[in-house]
């Protein structure tokens, strides 16, 4: 898959970009809700987009809450983005599955970790590495949180 290519210069550039990203996860929920009818599937979307707006504040609470000099370190090098190529490339239809969703949901998930995990890999400094290395593993979590929640949600 084609790699989106982002300028980040600094820490808070990506830390920024992942709170767009889970805006526009959000909104890409949502506008899915809308073309949708099925009952299970309106209910994981509506999960999904809960969740995400969740994320964005979560990531605005992290940002708030980290040390200036973490957030105004310069990179020497910009991790690797496809998140915006899989919005683009969504196969967006209506009355989509619940199975259609969740490969959906996962893509994007597996793409915010590759972000993260790919940041902790070009930066230097060992307390930015440790911000995108916690970011990595916090979005696996909430990965593994996801599939099993859309599990339960099967099970209904």
């Amino acid at each position: 898959m084609e790699q989106q290519m982002h300028n980040f210069e600094q820490v808070k550039d990506v830390l920024d970009y992942g709170i767009h990203l889970h805006n526009q996860l959000t909104e890409l929920y949502d506008s899915l809700n809308q073309q949708n009818d099925q009952a299970r599937v309106k209910m994981l979307l509506d999960y999904l987009s809960r969740h995400e707006k969740n994320r964005e504040e979560a990531m605005q609470r992290f940002e708030n809450g980290s040390r200036k000099s973490i957030l105004n370190l310069w990179l020497q090098y910009s991790p690797g983005s496809n998140v915006e190529q899989l919005l683009k490339n969504c196969a967006v239809r209506p009355n989509m599955s619940v199975d259609d969703v969740i490969k959906i949901a996962m893509a994007f998930d597996d793409a915010l970790i590759e972000l993260y995990k790919d940041a902790a890999s070009i930066v230097d400094d060992p307390h930015a590495k440790e911000v995108f290395t916690n970011l990595a593993e916090m979005e696996e979590q909430e990965k593994h949180r996801f599939i099993r929640d859309a599990e339960w949600m099967d099970d209904l």
